[in-house]
């Protein structure tokens, strides 16, 4: 009688194993967005980053999640295994804005130059000590 069961109990931990490693293939394959083809909001760094210092939830709910084009003076261009752009201003004493430059648009980063002006487009995923944006791509330098 119990072998049975177990024989069922197996089946359906078998199918279940099946059906959680092909949703884990999927989701570990799945294309990342491109913020080149969304709209965004047009902000520049020094708001942006005065927005989240001065209240976080509130700008948490207009930003997060979303995609931001952000103008700023580059302060520094770091390539390594990512490559980031640090956008910063006389404004903030401590951050600024971080960029994490999108692999697919890396073209031109290496060209810029702190102090240079330059827009960017990207996700935005909060504030720690600066602002996070992902995914970035360069607009205009």
């Amino acid at each position: 009688m119990f072998k049975g069961l177990y024989r069922w109990i197996g089946l359906v931990m078998l199918a279940a194993a099946i059906f959680g490693g092909i949703v884990a293939y999927n989701m570990w394959n799945k294309e990342h967005a491109d913020a080149s083809d969304m709209p965004a909001i047009a902000i520049s760094a020094a708001d942006l980053y005065k927005a989240f210092e001065t209240d976080e939830a509130k700008a948490n709910t207009m930003y997060v999640g979303k995609v931001v084009e952000v103008t700023g003076e580059i302060s520094e261009v770091k390539s390594d295994s990512i490559t980031q752009v640090f956008l910063t201003f006389p404004e903030a004493m401590m951050g600024g804005i971080t960029i994490g430059i999108d692999a697919r648009y890396t073209e031109g980063i290496s060209s810029l130059k702190a102090g240079e002006t330059a827009t960017f487009k990207g996700f935005c995923s909060g504030y720690l000590t600066d602002v996070v944006l992902k995914d970035g791509i360069l607009i205009q330098p």
